[in-house]
């Protein structure tokens, strides 16, 4: 339930564009920063969140970041200005952070044999795609019938019944050996790196009105990344062990996290903004035509996946997913290029959708943490969080900087279907990373059996 409304959050906020622009009075670039101030304060709080249920209690943490998502969701409804919603977001994104990575571990921890470990990582992953699927398909008749608000709003029954049930049925934390986290200024430090990261590669295009400003943000960018990597290399409570990264499959998780968030977050992004702008469909329409694909997603997750995990393993069922997101991205760029628009625009949807994101991300979430050692796993779950996240906020900062080059040129008529090429690029990118994987771990040895 968690998972699925964090996923669900992130997406349903897209359809509610139209009315929060006439709300507040600002544009698509606006726009832009209330997604990527949450997913980057959840990137960098993330591994704060996964070290904290190795040492604090996954239990508890879970449930404090849950409330916490649900409290920020309750003020955001009820913003009255755009900073006010910034700080809402800031402090979803903050919850979702501890939660997520708390409740990843919990599963790890339930499940101690590989294969049921896998099937069960493998449905919460599942639930992300479907959640980033609905919240499409729901958002328009959200927002349309009931208002922006209600985006926010929708969050608080439902989660409030996971904390209900999480503090009933999920076992009592165990007393941990572990020392304490007592490094919140390394979290702290990471997320403002990442926010760094976002705003000059979204300000790019504008570096020769003030290079001076420029050059020195990104001169204190790489002091800073300079500093952290030194510090969590001689911290007592590191919240990162680089030593994680020596394992193939935690690299290609994550990787694969990184290029699979800044595809699809970008997508749905401009998927919303094509149909209500461009095509004038109202976000109501814009809803039904997305939902019956939430559907589809879930029969994918439910009776495909698991059988494509049994009979391929992990690596090969992520190249599937992988293709079909390519695909998608073709068809959507066929919209932009040619006559046959909404049959385009169907095959996009129904690609990534329905099959690429049920497929993919579960792929990406169990080779991320499937070979940790045992009582790292919230810790891995959060670098993996951190990567999915800080995807999205660096591949809508890469997507808004084709699009305001192209305006600037001359090219606005183009620069949205310039923006896709780009995904298209990365999408590429992470097709050859498994192939990779694939070739040197062997056929058939990274698997769910395995």
């Amino acid at each position: 339930m968690a998972i699925f409304f964090e996923a669900l959050d992130v997406s349903v906020l897209n359809m509610a564009i139209p009315q929060m622009e006439s709300f507040f009075h600002f544009g698509a670039d606006a726009i832009q920063w209330v997604q990527t101030v949450y997913v980057l304060f959840y990137a960098g709080l993330v591994l704060l969140g996964g070290r904290l249920a190795d040492t604090q209690g996954r239990k508890k943490i879970f449930i404090t970041g849950a409330v916490s998502f649900v409290l920020a969701s309750l003020a955001a409804g009820f913003s009255l200005s755009f900073a006010w919603l910034l700080v809402c977001r800031a402090l979803q994104g903050a919850g979702v952070a501890l939660a997520i990575p708390a409740a990843m571990a919990i599963i790890t921890n339930t499940f101690t044999e590989s294969a049921a470990r896998n099937r069960a990582l493998g449905i919460f992953g599942a639930m992300a795609g479907i959640g980033f699927a609905t919240g499409l398909a729901i958002g328009g008749l959200i927002s349309n019938y009931l208002g922006w608000q209600w985006v926010f709003f929708i969050n608080v029954p439902v989660i409030g019944v996971a904390i209900i049930l999480a503090a009933v049925y999920i076992p009592a934390d165990e007393k941990h050996t572990v020392k304490p986290v007592h490094n919140a200024l390394s979290a702290i430090l990471i997320t403002l790196l990442m926010m760094l990261a976002a705003w000059l590669i979204h300000d790019l295009g504008n570096i020769g009105d003030h290079y001076t400003k420029y050059l020195s943000l990104l001169f204190l960018f790489i002091i800073a990344g300079l500093f952290f990597v030194r510090r969590e290399r001689v911290h007592t409570s590191p919240l990162v062990d680089f030593r994680l990264f020596r394992l193939r499959g935690v690299i290609t998780g994550n990787v694969g996290a990184i290029l699979l968030g800044s595809v699809f977050l970008s997508y749905i992004f401009m998927l919303t903004l094509y149909l209500q702008k461009d095509l004038h469909f109202s976000s109501s329409q814009a809803g039904l035509l997305l939902f019956p694909f939430s559907i589809l997603s879930g029969i994918i997750s439910k009776f495909v996946l698991p059988y494509l995990f049994e009979r391929l393993g992990v690596v090969k069922t992520g190249v599937i997913g992988n293709v079909c997101m390519l695909c998608g991205i073709l068809f959507f760029i066929g919209s932009y290029f040619t006559d046959h628009t909404l049959l385009f625009i169907f095959c996009a949807v129904g690609c990534i959708n329905s099959f690429g994101m049920a497929i993919s991300f579960p792929c990406v979430t169990i080779l991320a943490v499937q070979s940790v050692p045992e009582g790292q796993e919230g810790l891995a779950s959060g670098i993996n969080g951190t990567a999915n996240a800080l995807g999205g906020g660096l591949g809508l900062s890469l997507v808004g900087l084709v699009m305001q080059v192209a305006d600037t040129r001359g090219w606005s008529a183009y620069g949205a279907g310039l923006g896709v090429l780009v995904l298209l690029g990365l999408a590429a990118i992470g097709q050859l990373l498994l192939f990779y994987q694939r070739y040197k771990s062997g056929v058939g040895v990274v698997s769910v059996q395995s």
